[in-house]
Formats: C-alpha cells, structure tokens, sequence
C-alpha cells in the first residue's frame, strides 16, 4: 500500500508571536472621533485591503512599513479618554498600524490576535511633528 500525500497549505501565512496574524473586529469603537462608523464605503474597502496585505507579512516586514506598538500612556488625551469611555483603559499598549499617510488603524494586540478597536485617518490618536526637532518639543510636554 502507496503512502498517501500530505496536504500543504498553499498560503503562508505570517506569523506574530509564533501563530498567524487574525483580525479581531467585535470590539471596534462605534462612537466617538476614532469610530469605524466614520468610514465611508471606499475608505473602508481601502482600509480591508490594506489590512488584509498586513497578514501575509513578517513581524519585520509589519515594522518596516511603520507600524508600531505605542505605549498607552502616550496617546493623546482625547484618546486615552476614548479608552476610558469603551472600558480598555487597563491595556498598556497599543498596535499602530499604519496604511498609508496619516491613515492608521489602532489595535490592542492580544499574542497573535489584533483587536481593532479606532481608525484614525488623520494620524491624531499620536501625532508626530514633522520636523526632528520638533519631535522632541512634542514628546517633553507630554
């Protein structure tokens, strides 16, 4: 008797913390200034695709696109109130992934799962001024 194949899969996913990158979404801020509601339908096509092209990435790769964990503490006021009002308020961190631009989508990632909870178009959950010097002014009078 012939052995038979083992199946392999075709699609190699990337892997976060050792397992593939999966998308949470039940948790989306669905009010306020960072509301997924706030997508019309051809930014949120946009917003999928983009999204969806993040999964067959490394970790590296994910980083090099500037994506970035961003300390809670560190958001803007209005954010970290947001967090407090949708109850995430005891997380210590938080995924930046950025899409392009300004355009950012904001995540609390739990090991392999990203919990999507604001889409933030124009960069305000943490912005960042342009100039180096600038950069630093910013992050003093936090």
């Amino acid at each position: 008797e012939r052995p038979q194949p083992i199946k392999v899969a075709k699609f190699d996913h990337s892997h976060i913390e050792g397992m593939p990158l999966a998308w949470r979404f039940s948790g989306c801020d669905t009010a306020g200034p960072f509301a997924w509601t706030n997508l019309i339908d051809p930014e949120y096509k946009l917003v999928i695709e983009k999204l969806h092209e993040f999964e067959v990435k490394t970790w590296n790769e994910i980083a090099a696109t500037g994506s970035h964990k961003i300390e809670a503490y560190r958001i803007e006021k209005s954010a970290r109130d947001r967090l407090t009002v949708i109850e995430q308020d005891d997380i210590d961190e938080l995924m930046s992934f950025r899409l392009n631009g300004t355009n950012r989508v904001w995540c609390i990632q739990m090991q392999n799962v990203m919990r999507v909870i604001w889409w933030d178009p124009n960069h305000q959950v943490y912005p960042v001024a342009k100039d180096r010097n600038d950069r630093g002014k910013k992050a003093s009078q936090r």
